[in-house]
């Protein structure tokens, strides 16, 4: 046992500092580079950030910001998000005769660096500077459209490869999660393996169970299991009626916004009807689980099962939809296939853990239907991530079923192949595994009791 610990322990550091690498650099990949300076001018106008990518190109509309003075002859900031790929600038200051002071000019990353202003390169036909120095300078223009330029690329590669503290207790932080996570995941190995080899043996059963659970739920009703599509069907219209034609949302980069809303919402219908119903399903089969012979690890598998049946009609119905507006098969559809496995495997984890934990916590199935019905908003079905600040467009991520739902716009709308996203990829299938492997210790470790609360 002692020598377990041992190896357990060596396992997680060596995986930690491996991590550290990869963080650091994702964190170093999608850091904002923030432009930002003061300025004071004696005229109200508009000014406009110009930024090139590629050397050579005519400074374009296209690749601008706008920012407006508003009070003349006050201090305001004014800041602009880059791209990483900068490689030149260009500040225009408005369109008008003016006396305009600009200071503290700096470029913010990992770390920040402050811009001598005796560097840039300033129009002599449209502008005279005076009380120039690194930190201050005054411009007279003597024109309209007055402007000035520099070269980014070395400053914005020196913001990103910068020491930061903060960057280097984050990255700490992160990998020693993630080597825990993966240690813990690693060294479960064998529970893993023996809870799929029993849904495998299993399987016949399941499907079976399943079959039987889908027609029974709607056989007290004259249309049957026909209300199992009518149902989401219904949703779909009424969100459609509600986003197009009420609040009047327009296309989605060219895409009608049915479309666009359409392959959203049909794994997130999969997701919440399979999760709520396996949540409950120990207590409806209460009948099984006082059976010591049964296999009750199989129940939660007979609810997503169930639930599968309407999916699959429903991946059809995009199908459908798509072609009817003229939007035919591709070669990204196929990963449709590999978005509706990580579908299953994130309801199976999550269902794993709730249905153990909701037999002594009855409360947990009213938290579950809320967080349902909350977490339908704050997954971007209706509405683009692309609308959010970069900041809590990370936090908005954490939420796995982003993933899944991006992912079938991906294969559907952008065309984009899920490998294009190896590190949420990764943050996905950890997030399924360390969450199975702790829904199968709690099940293994609750099971013997679940008889007597039943």
């Amino acid at each position: 046992m002692k020598f377990k610990r041992i190896i357990f322990i060596l396992f997680f550091l060596a995986l930690s500092y491996i991590m550290f690498g990869y963080v650091e650099k994702y964190q170093r990949d999608n850091t904002q580079i923030d432009l930002s300076f003061k300025v004071k001018s004696d005229v109200a106008d508009e000014y406009q950030l110009f930024y090139q990518t590629n050397r050579g190109d005519d400074w374009s509309e296209i690749q601008s910001f706008h920012s407006t003075y508003a009070n003349a002859n006050e201090w305001q900031t004014m800041s602009f998000t880059l791209p990483k790929k900068t490689l030149e600038l260009r500040i225009d200051f408005g369109s008008n005769i003016a006396t305009v002071s600009i200071s503290d000019m700096k470029l913010t990353g990992v770390t920040a660096k402050k811009i001598n202003l005796k560097e840039l390169s300033y129009n002599e036909n449209q502008l005279t500077t005076s009380a120039q120095s690194e930190t201050a300078v005054v411009l007279k223009t003597a024109d309209k459209d007055p402007f000035i330029t520099f070269s980014a690329q070395s400053f914005i590669t020196e913001v990103v490869d910068g020491t930061s503290l903060r960057l280097a207790a984050l990255s700490t932080i992160i990998s020693g999660l993630l080597g825990g996570f993966i240690t813990m995941v690693v060294f479960s190995y064998r529970d893993i393996m023996i809870f799929f080899k029993t849904i495998f043996s299993g399987r016949r059963l399941i499907f079976s169970l399943g079959n039987n659970d889908f027609k029974t739920k709607y056989a007290s009703s004259y249309l049957g299991i026909t209300w199992g599509f009518i149902q989401p069907l219904m949703t779909i219209a009424t969100y459609w009626f509600v986003f197009q034609i009420g609040l009047r949302s327009g296309n989605v980069s060219d895409t009608p916004f049915i479309l666009w809303f359409l392959v959203a919402i049909v794994p997130w219908f999969f997701f919440s009807e399979a999760f709520s119903s396996a949540t409950n399903v120990f207590s409806e089969y209460s009948y099984l689980v006082k059976k010591v012979v049964f296999k009750i690890e199989l129940l939660p598998m007979v609810k997503i099962t169930s639930a599968f049946f309407v999916h699959m009609f429903f991946l059809f119905f995009i199908f459908i939809i798509y072609s009817v507006y003229g939007y035919y098969p591709s070669l990204y559809n196929l990963q449709i296939l590999y978005y509706v496995i990580c579908s299953v495997a994130l309801v199976i984890s999550l269902s794993v853990l709730a249905s153990a934990l909701v037999l002594f916590f009855k409360d947990l199935n009213q938290i579950i239907m809320i967080i349902l019905q909350i977490g339908f908003w704050f997954t971007p079905i209706g509405w683009s991530y692309t609308m959010l600040p970069t900041s809590w467009t990370y936090i908005f991520k954490l939420n796995p079923m982003f993933y899944i739902v991006e992912g079938f716009r991906d294969s559907f709308i952008s065309h984009i192949p899920f490998y294009d996203h190896p590190y949420y990829t990764f943050y996905f299938w950890l997030f399924c595994l360390v969450t199975l492997v702790i829904g199968i210790k709690t099940f293994e470790k609750l099971k013997p009791h679940f008889a007597d609360v039943i």
